[in-house]
Formats: C-alpha cells, structure tokens, sequence
C-alpha cells in the first residue's frame, strides 16, 4: 500500500475477507469507499460504522456501480464481491452474474477512472484437482460452477492488464479467522468448544492450504503497493497442507483445552473431494518478499482470543 492516505474502493466489503480487510484499511486511515450489495447483513462492520462510505450498489447494476465509482474516485480498488463459495448459493446463473458480470460492470466503470492499481481476489477451486502444489502458471480445471465464474472473472481481469491497465490477480486458498461466517467448519467447532459440546464433522481427511486471514490481508495489500505486480497472480496460501482433521483437532486442543471431543464421521463427506490441496508459494514470495506469519496453531490460537473477546468469554 502507498504509505500515504487513499481513496480506496473495496467490493465485497460485507462479507468474511472484505470487512477484515475494511477494518484494516480503515485503521490504516486510508479513505474506505465499500460496495455492498442491497439487503446485506453489514454486521461485520457494525462498530466502524461511520468511518467509511458505504454505497448500497448491486454489481450487476452498472449504472450504480458507475456512480459509486465516481464518487468514491479511488486511486487503489480491491475486488473481493463475488457469489456462490456457500453451499447454499447453488443457482448457476445468479453466480455467473454476480461473480463475471459484476466484475464486468466494475471494470466498465473503472474504465475512465484513473487509478493506481486494481487488485482482484481469485479462488484456488479455479485449478481444480491437482497431483501436486498448485502454481499460478497451471491450467485451470474448475469443477464447479462458483469455480468456473471465478475462472472467468479472474481472466476478465487478466485481460484488463494486457491491455495495460494496473491490475493484480490474488488467488485465496482456505482462509479462515475472526467475522468468519459461522457456519464454517473453523467457528462452528470453536463454538462447540465454548459450548463443551461434541463436534459432529465428517471424517477429516480431505487437504486444504489453511491461511489465517490476516496473511491474505498482508498479501493483499503488498499486491497493491508495487507497480512491478502489475499483471501477475500471486497466491494467498501457506504452501503447506493439513487436513480438516487436522484443523478440527488444532481448535480442540487450543479452545477445549482436550475436553471437547470431535465427532468424526458424523457427517458426510462432500462429493468431489481431493486427493491433494495445497498451493506453492514460491513465485508469490519470490516476487514480493511476503510469507504468512501464521502456523496454524498460532493462527487458531488469535482467533481463539478474539473470539473470547468478542463473546465476552474469560480465558480458558
């Protein structure tokens, strides 16, 4: 990021990683202007209400999003809106839209805009199943249809910097960490920890590159403070993986102390799983010096404390 105060434009705002990235910026002291879709819950950025500019705009509305973007004149835009990572968002043509057309509306609109540097989010389902480390360079063999709209939006994207606009390609592997939603796998055991209640999980063998999230805010913002990043796909993951045993398991014994007891198997595992799930790292560190900070006990045990804090819990 430019050490300076911006003007800056986050899509997506509302939701897990755009409003832990809001926060940032906005703590950073940088002007904050978030897109936020119509009817979303803003609960993640209720206590810094006020200290930014929100503009209620449905991406798919490209007359609003064109307004927005005039009145927020950002010089540095982070592209995080998407639709369909949830299992129950499961209709094909309203996650084309909201992921590809609205990316297209953003773009149409930051057309004439001056700006610094656009930073678009990516997901690693774009490579699907891989025999070994995913790279930024691999064909992309989505398997969903969430996946195939983030495959096209990202390339949309990829486009707009061969054309010689400023634009960076961040692809997120399984982020997880405070205003997570909590229904995820990561919130849902650690509040069966503050409940002593039993986990019911599935069987845990499926692998994930687990990231804390603020690794991938690190990431995303050093994405947007170097001009020599311009056009290249960084990867927001640790390089290394773990299974959803062993996350389950991390949470258990930093949040349950070994009291809580994770049932494994109760639940079905979904179709379509991985043999192998970890991305390489090597090019994005070569490129920006960024590393994650997190292992994933560290990482559990931040959230663990914000997740005390946040429920008014003592200490363990």
């Amino acid at each position: 990021m430019a050490a300076s105060r911006e003007r800056i434009l986050v899509t997506g705002a509302a939701g897990f990683i755009g409003a832990c990235l809001t926060r940032n910026l906005i703590a950073a002291g940088h002007e904050v202007h978030a897109i936020v879709r119509p009817g979303s819950n803003t609960w993640r950025l209720a206590d810094v209400e006020g200290q930014y500019a929100r503009h209620r705009v449905d991406l798919l509305d490209g007359s609003g999003v064109r307004q927005a973007v005039a009145a927020g004149r950002p010089e540095c835009i982070f592209h995080l809106a998407a639709h369909g990572a949830y299992p129950g968002q499961k209709d094909r043509a309203a996650i084309m839209a909201g992921t590809l057309l609205g990316t297209a509306n953003l773009l149409d609109a930051l057309a004439e805009c001056d700006y610094r540097v656009l930073v678009h989010t990516g997901s690693s389902s774009e490579y699907g199943h891989k025999k070994g480390a995913m790279r930024p360079k691999d064909l992309l063999e989505p398997r969903t249809d969430y996946a195939v709209a983030k495959a096209a939006a990202g390339l949309l994207c990829q486009a707009e910097a061969h054309k010689g606009r400023p634009v960076v390609v961040v692809r997120i592997f399984s982020a997880y960490g405070p205003w997570e939603d909590p229904t995820r796998l990561v919130p849902y055991v650690m509040d069966c920890c503050h409940r002593s209640e039993p986990a019911r999980v599935s069987a845990g063998w499926q692998p994930r590159d687990f990231i804390y999230v603020d690794d991938v805010v690190d990431l995303l913002k050093i994405a947007a403070s170097q001009p020599s990043m311009h056009g290249h796909i960084l990867h927001a993951c640790t390089g290394q993986q773990n299974t959803v045993r062993d996350m389950v398991q991390t949470i258990i014994s930093v949040c349950g102390s070994g009291r809580v007891q994770a049932l494994f198997g109760a639940e079905a595992v979904r179709r379509d799983e991985p043999t192998s799930w970890v991305g390489s790292i090597a090019e994005t560190t070569a490129l920006t010096g960024w590393t994650p900070q997190h292992t994933l006990r560290s990482g559990i045990e931040r959230m663990w404390a914000w997740y005390r804090s946040a429920h008014d819990l003592q200490a363990a």
